[in-house]
């Protein structure tokens, strides 16, 4: 029998760290987290708009890359200088709901700190050979991704999920599209994207917030919103069926799953995903979905792990997540699986699907959960970044100020009933979507029996 990680008991009482929030002149929300015993400042401007957003794939992205390599004061060597002297790191990140642009720096510098990173936030001037420069580094980037199997079926997977949504595209965008992107769509990702309005602060550190929020006012507080500024669109949730559509299918026809393969060629191994829409951030299911995957694949000791590596041998490792977005929410299982065994697999994992929809957990799963999960968020909060984080997340997706505290309480109180009823509404094996990477036409041979096939590319077409 494999041996077992132990699972410490969870705290009784568990009281995050404060984190306070005031506002800049011009609006601007600032989260902060003091803390005198750590002689550093780390601080990200947030937008919530990220690369859901694009109107151009990959656009947002390819902008915030130039964003620290020159600004209309300082060129890209002058920035880098300055940020190395203090011992700190300027960057700025993109993801699908998010972009942000961070400092990090030893807290006797944060004037010369907050000095570039307002130059980096408020006068990027993406340069021309600077753009040429990162362009080469991104062709890199994905010809790299392009010959990864697990980036390949996350593609496939993110075809059947979204295409035609918000999020049915890679963040970093493809190759033939990064060939055109040009100062004129970093000038409009840049404008849609760093608005004030849609706009928070968060830091944590050795400072005085209010000694902190008079410089932020000194360096932003004349940054105001653009009225001409490009509108975001908005978009509701991609619908989940229902347990009774998914067994019978929307006009009464049996529901289709969707087997959606990308070529891998000379693949020694398949890259398997396998996913389905679930419950988003605000709904009720939501936490009781984190119990529930962490049973099936969040862990190591999960029953995933348990069927296909310890049992069957299948693979080094499988692992399922929850995936919770502004506009959607999915639950993946990833693995790498022999290619000879790859329809095994499938099955096994419909399996334990098919498990949860219709059998209760034990006594003993739910009670090694609860505990794992509330330590495991302990373990979360021990550091003024880690709580800040976790602050940020509430204002990035409009969560009330309690929702940590609820979280605890719900994972320590629900009842295996209360459990089950989400299973049974959640977990279903129709309407999945099954995504591979690897020989195209073995797989279709393989997996066709679950479902419809389609082949798309690395550039997220359907190619058949």
């Amino acid at each position: 029998m494999p041996a077992q990680p132990p699972i410490s008991s969870p705290p009784t009482t568990l009281r995050l760290p404060d984190f306070h929030e005031t506002y800049l002149q011009n609006g601007i929300k600032l989260i902060t987290v003091e803390d005198e015993a750590q002689p550093l400042l780390t601080m990200s401007i947030v937008s919530s708009n990220g690369a859901a957003e694009d109107e151009i794939w990959g656009e947002t992205n390819f902008m915030t890359s130039l964003m620290n390599k020159g600004t209309t004061k300082r060129d890209a060597q002058t920035l880098a200088d300055e940020i190395d002297f203090t011992g700190g790191s300027l960057s700025a990140s993109c993801v699908f709901d998010s972009l942000s642009s961070s400092l990090s720096v030893l807290s006797d510098f944060t004037e010369q700190g907050l000095e570039l990173l307002a130059d980096m936030t408020l006068r990027p001037s993406f340069p021309s050979e600077e753009i040429e420069r990162v362009r080469q580094q991104t062709l890199v980037e994905i010809d790299q991704a392009n010959n990864d199997a697990g980036y390949l079926s996350s593609i496939a997977l993110t075809q059947g999920l979204y295409k035609g949504e918000k999020y049915g595209h890679p963040v970093i965008g493809t190759q033939d599209i990064v060939r055109g992107l040009g100062q004129e769509h970093c000038n409009a990702a840049y404008k849609r994207s760093f608005q004030p309005k849609d706009i928070f602060i968060a830091a944590a550190g050795k400072f005085r917030t209010d000694e902190l929020r008079d410089r932020l006012n000194a360096h932003f507080a004349e940054w105001t919103s653009d009225e001409k500024a490009p509108k975001i669109s908005a978009q509701s949730a991609p619908a989940i069926p229902s347990q009774q559509q998914s067994e019978q299918g929307v006009s009464g026809q049996s529901a289709s799953t969707r087997i959606m393969l990308i070529e891998k060629p000379d693949a020694a191994q398949t890259s398997l995903r396998v996913g389905f829409l679930t419950a988003g951030r605000h709904d009720a299911d939501f936490i009781p979905m984190q119990m529930l995957n962490t049973i099936f694949g969040g862990s190591f000791i999960s029953r995933l792990n348990h069927n296909l590596r310890e049992e069957k041998g299948y693979t080094y490792g499988v692992h399922s997540s929850v995936d919770a977005r502004k506009y959607a929410s999915s639950l993946t299982v990833g693995t790498h699986v022999g290619s000879e065994v790859v329809e095994h697999a499938v099955s096994e994992i419909l399996r334990e699907i098919e498990r949860l929809r219709t059998e209760a957990v034990s006594d003993e799963e739910l009670e090694t959960t609860r505990k794992y999960m509330i330590g495991s968020f302990a373990l979360r909060t021990e550091t003024p970044t880690q709580v800040v984080s976790l602050a940020s997340t509430l204002e990035l997706y409009g969560l009330p100020k309690d929702y940590h505290a609820g979280y605890l309480a719900r994972l320590a109180t629900i009842s295996k009933d209360e459990l089950f009823a989400v299973q049974q509404r959640r977990f279903s094996t129709h309407n999945l979507v099954i995504a591979a990477a690897g020989s195209v036409e073995f797989l279709r041979e393989k997996l066709h029996q679950f479902g419809a096939v389609s082949v798309v590319d690395a550039n997220g077409g359907i190619v058949a």
